[in-house]
């Protein structure tokens, strides 16, 4: 349809911003569909994703009314929260791999978390926890398209993340340690965000070594230096 117009992001929340300014609109203002998921970046976690949608104008056009309304009774029998959703949605997505998944839902100030139980939930870890990640990003896509609206969460499988958060951890104080031994930078191998931020955390209020991320896409590396090193040398 030629009223429609066709954005593509990073993100679905990207496309939707660029379909807003696009057609000078609230996002609740416009009829979105998504056309297109690049899948091979995020099931890969390599290179950068791509979100295609086609957006347009509310209009009162006739039949309209029609749609909407079918629209409406199929998501009726939906779940009405996010966080019920997502269970669902998580829930179907284990039975769909003949898995049993349990999923428990809490909430921070800061984010949703779904928590799975699982006996094969190695399944959906994946090397270095990539399908988790995957996983996630799919689940984030889905509850941005249903709810229209971006939520930070987080998705756990059997405490892999608290796991993973120990090792990091364990590793980056004995990185940090050879940078105060031999005042040589250090970097860490790819990291996704959230395995990022844990490091930087960690060294947030050090008084002798400081971190950046170095990198470009999803995934990136830690930059573990001296505090000294900033202030160069003459």
């Amino acid at each position: 349809m030629d009223d429609f117009i066709e954005v593509e992001g990073k993100t679905y929340e990207d496309a939707i911003r660029k379909a807003s300014l696009e057609l000078n609109a609230l996002e609740k203002d416009l009829d979105i569909e998504v056309t297109e998921v690049d899948t091979k970046g995020i099931l890969g976690l390599l290179g950068s994703k791509k979100v295609k949608i086609k957006a347009r104008l509310r209009t009162a056009a006739a039949g309209e009314g029609a749609v909407e309304a079918q629209a409406e009774a199929s998501e009726a029998a939906l779940p009405d929260t996010p966080e019920e959703y997502g269970r669902r949605f998580l829930e179907d997505m284990g039975r769909f791999v003949d898995l049993d998944f349990n999923v428990k839902v809490t909430s921070t100030p800061e984010r949703l978390m779904f928590l799975i139980q699982s006996d094969h939930g190695d399944v959906f870890i994946g090397k270095d926890g990539e399908t988790l990640e995957a996983l996630q990003y799919v689940l984030r896509l889905a509850i941005a398209k249903r709810y229209k609206q971006g939520l930070k969460l987080l998705v756990d499988i059997n405490g892999y993340r608290e796991k993973r958060k120990k090792a990091l951890t364990i590793m980056a104080k004995r990185m940090a340690d050879r940078v105060k031994r031999t005042g040589r930078v250090q970097k860490t191998d790819l990291l996704n965000p959230y395995e990022r931020r844990v490091i930087h955390t960690l060294f947030k209020h050090n008084r002798n070594v400081t971190t950046k991320s170095e990198g470009e896409g999803h995934v990136k590396r830690v930059v573990i230096s001296f505090k000294k090193q900033m202030y160069g040398k003459r």
